[in-house]
């Protein structure tokens, strides 16, 4: 039995509790953006993505609970650059009329943007430029950046919160920076042909070679390469000796072994999305140190 008195001392303590402000729901694309805002947003944001780990964002086909994922956000963050096309009529049915929507590619230098009038008989083309730049970390600078001022936006009274968080990311990867340079460095010069144009900015941070032609397996971007262009990839890699063939398991991996096999060269099968699938990726720090462990160990003997 609750008497008054005690019922009294009961209300008085629970009222007397500090008050915590609560997390606001935050929903992003892909496993590297939810991993950027967590490390930016810490404790005052709720992060989940849509893209479940390992599968291609450029694919996606939204589930039924993505809907309610994104009707109960206060903030959509995207890529951009119609990576996530599928996300606008996503978004439009969800109807959350207090949602915030949030593209962070502004600021990045963009590779790949196509000369004059495209349209889908090029393939699956991103005719505002190439949006595979997680890889690169002065983009994963910028993006952390562009996520700062978006969760300012909805929550302005923690900005100098955001802005601390932003700092330490910043500096961390700026001594990552130097680490990951210093791995990458026996293999500047060195040639390789990736299966989709997903590494163009790898390449550039790390001063790799990605022969043009062929530029990439697939002809056109998207389209599962025909027998013929498979011979054409075969002379390109010998005439600008090729040491590795990328791909990701989303592709037709059987293409990339068939062409290590053929030129007797290494191919390195890795998805550029697998933050909360490998155990060994949990942040963009561990993604970073992951993909060039993989491509340094794909590459052994074939450095400087």
């Amino acid at each position: 039995m609750i008497t008054k008195k005690c019922f009294a001392l009961f209300v008085g303590l629970f009222f007397a509790a500090p008050v915590y402000a609560a997390k606001f729901h935050v929903v992003t694309t892909t496993d590297y953006t939810t991993a950027l805002t967590r490390a930016v947003g810490g404790d005052k944001v709720d992060v989940e993505s849509l893209v479940p780990p390992g599968f291609n964002a450029d694919l996606y086909s939204p589930r039924p609970q993505d809907l309610f994922k994104i009707h109960r956000a206060k903030l959509f963050i995207m890529i951009g650059l119609n990576l996530e096309d599928w996300a606008r009529d996503l978004v439009s049915a969800a109807d959350n009329a207090n949602l915030t929507k949030a593209e962070i590619y502004h600021g990045i230098k963009l590779l790949d943007i196509p000369k004059g009038n495209v349209d889908y008989s090029f393939g699956d083309i991103h005719p505002f430029g190439n949006p595979h730049f997680q890889l690169d970390p002065e983009a994963g600078r910028i993006m952390a950046r562009n996520i700062r001022e978006a969760l300012a936006t909805v929550d302005p009274a923690d900005k100098a919160y955001f802005d601390k968080n932003l700092a330490d990311f910043e500096n961390k990867l700026t001594e990552s920076e130097k680490r990951w340079a210093a791995e990458m460095a026996p293999f500047k010069g060195v040639a390789f042909i990736p299966y989709h144009e997903s590494w163009d900015y790898f390449a550039a941070a790390y001063g790799l070679v990605i022969p043009e032609p062929p530029k990439s397996i697939e002809e056109k971007p998207g389209f599962v390469p025909s027998p013929r262009r498979v011979e054409e990839v075969v002379k390109y890699a010998k005439d600008t000796n090729v040491k590795l063939i990328v791909t990701e398991p989303y592709y037709d991996v059987s293409v990339a072994k068939t062409l290590s096999e053929r030129l007797g060269i290494p191919y390195l099968n890795i998805s550029l999305y697998d933050i909360g699938l490998n155990p060994k990726e949990t942040d963009y720090f561990s993604m970073m140190d992951y993909t060039i462990g993989k491509f340094v160990e794909a590459m052994n003997g074939h450095g400087s």
